[in-house]
């Protein structure tokens, strides 16, 4: 064998070793990764906890009170502008001394028509918000009746030459209604009352009437004639009167009553005077206390009703523009009268 070929030989072998050895070393390295496999960091899986749902807070939203008048209270300023422009034109008719009765009545038909009149121009011009009309109207009917309240007290008890006359008390009527009218104009666009404060002013009055003219007149002297126990009746209703209006003006502050509270009020001071009728039977013997005795237990009935109706509905919501069934009558109320040598009750309201 030549010395060629034998080192061809063997360079062939070294090239097969090489390889031989390369495909050995690649088949050992998956082996050594399965030997060694690579440790991956288990982290334990976080609790899954449901998401806390929080429900939303609900804010009451505060109710928003209409800005318009109601017709309520315009259809009451359109009835006190009619009742306050006859007013009107009687005083100037008595002040200015016209007996003639036709020619009397001109002054107080002109201005009882322009009394409305007034009204509808000052609602579509002015446009009043809530609550003024209703100041007005009850403002008006308070100062006339605080003027007729004084003229009653100083007719009944002032001596017969002294006593007031017609015409003064046109002028007390006119006085009072105009300041009183300017006051629940002021108070109407200053404050803004709730038409339900001024129906709660003008009812406390006429109950505070009703109640101190019951007590006035039972306190008199057992022995007294009606002329003169009236006089404790006309003060007791005057002293009434204003111890309502000031009542309803202290309460007004803090309470604002429903329709329905104020129709309970009303119902209440007539089943309190009704609930005390029976009291009258007990006065029949001649040896007793006078009949008249009986008003001062009417009275506190009467205050009791009224209370209680205001309590039982304390709670209870209503609207001016709730639709109530029509029906053949409606009372507002009750109260007592004085005659000779007795009592009576008179009923108010109105045919439907």
């Amino acid at each position: 064998m030549s010395v060629t070929k034998l080192s061809c030989m063997l360079a062939g072998a070294a090239l097969c070793g090489q390889a031989l050895w390369a495909s050995e070393a690649a088949a050992q390295v998956p082996q050594q990764q399965q030997q060694f496999p690579q440790q991956q960091q288990q982290f334990p899986q976080q609790q899954q906890f449901p998401q806390q749902q929080f429900p939303q807070q609900q804010f009451p939203q505060q109710q928003q009170l209409p800005r318009e008048r109601t017709s309520l209270e315009i259809g009451a300023l359109y009835g006190v502008s009619a009742a306050y422009g006859v007013g009107m034109g009687v005083w100037l008719s008595s002040e200015a001394g016209i007996e003639d009765p036709g020619l009397f009545l001109i002054p107080p038909a002109i201005l009882g028509v322009g009394g409305p009149v007034g009204v509808f121009v000052f609602d579509r011009l002015a446009k009043p918000k809530r609550g003024v009309p209703g100041a007005i109207a009850t403002g008006a009917l308070i100062g006339a009746g605080e003027g007729l309240g004084v003229w009653s007290y100083q007719h009944v008890t002032a001596k017969k030459a002294d006593e007031w006359s017609f015409k003064a008390l046109a002028r007390a009527e006119a006085i009072g209604s105009t300041l009183g009218a300017a006051g629940g104009v002021a108070l109407g666009y200053l404050q803004g009352p709730s038409p339900k404060s001024s129906l709660l002013m003008s009812s406390s009055v006429l109950w505070g009437t009703a109640v101190g003219s019951m007590f006035g007149y039972g306190a008199t002297t057992a022995n007294q004639g009606y002329g003169l126990s009236n006089d404790g009746a006309s003060l007791g209703g005057l002293i009434g009167f204003n111890v309502g209006l000031a009542a309803a003006a202290g309460l007004s502050t803090v309470y604002i009553p429903t329709y329905k509270s104020l129709g309970a009020m009303w119902l209440g001071s007539g089943i309190g005077f009704a609930a005390s009728l029976p009291v009258y039977l007990f006065y029949l013997r001649d040896d007793g206390p006078p009949i008249k005795r009986g008003l001062i237990f009417s009275g506190v009935t009467t205050t009791l009703g009224i209370g209680a109706g205001a309590l039982f509905t304390i709670n209870s919501q209503d609207s001016a523009s709730t639709n109530s069934p029509t029906s053949f009558a409606r009372v507002y109320g009750f109260a007592p009268f004085a005659v000779d040598k007795g009592a009576g009750v008179a009923v108010t309201g109105e045919l439907q």
